[in-house]
């Protein structure tokens, strides 16, 4: 396993406060005689920043205004991906125990689990598989959690789950390519064309499946 790849949660991280510092909510104004503009942060935004204060009071606050719990940064990041990654399993117990998602994948389809197996935070990933992280998930690039796991402890407490559950891994790896090719083969005998692009990225199956190198699905 590479080092590059063993932390790419790290790195991700890195990269999300090297935007900060660069972004416009964080800029002071390039002259002292200018009048400071009233910036206008949004929900989202607000609630991130509360749980990455560890500011438990207001997340609950914010929660109960209608705050969306699994709000994600522009990376896709959640409070519990970035609790994760931190190392802060108060945290991580605090946002599980009000509902998060443990499961939800970021825009490269790492789950809380890959990023805590790629950080070596043993205590954090015995949690969340106690609390429904599916050990059987896979990032963007095919990958499950014991893929990049950091530490041989790591990938003995993920092997033993992953046998506990009687999964094959490399069933669990092409899943999202069979499925695809299941539903393309589907689409082509009925002459009822369902690859519609997502309302929310553009991208349709297709789209997919020549980002990943799906050649079947394509075909």
């Amino acid at each position: 396993m590479s080092e590059t790849r063993s932390s790419s949660a790290l790195f991700k991280r890195a990269e999300q406060l090297k935007r900060w510092e660069e972004s416009e909510t964080n800029r002071q104004p390039s002259e002292m005689g200018n009048k400071p503009k009233k910036i206008k942060f949004s929900s989202g935004c607000v609630f991130l920043a509360a749980c990455a204060s560890t500011d438990k009071e207001e997340v609950l606050n914010l929660l109960k205004s209608g705050a969306d719990i699994n709000t994600a940064n522009v990376d896709g990041l959640t409070a519990l991906h970035q609790a994760c990654i931190d190392n802060n399993m108060d945290m991580v117990e605090f946002l599980v125990e009000n509902h998060a998602d443990v499961n939800r994948g970021d825009n490269e389809g790492w789950t809380p689990l890959h990023a805590t197996a790629s950080c070596g935070f043993l205590s954090i990933a015995k949690y969340l598989i106690d609390h429904g992280a599916n050990v059987a998930a896979c990032n963007n690039d095919g990958e499950l959690a014991i893929d990049i796991a950091e530490s041989d402890e790591m990938e003995d407490l993920l092997q033993r789950h992953i046998e506990l559950q009687g999964i094959n891994p490399d069933d669990a790896r092409t899943f999202e390519e069979r499925s695809m090719l299941e539903d393309a083969k589907y689409w082509l005998s009925s002459g009822c064309l369902g690859d519609v692009p997502n309302p929310k990225t553009g991208a349709s199956a297709l789209h997919v499946a020549a980002a990943k190198g799906y050649i079947k699905v394509m075909k």
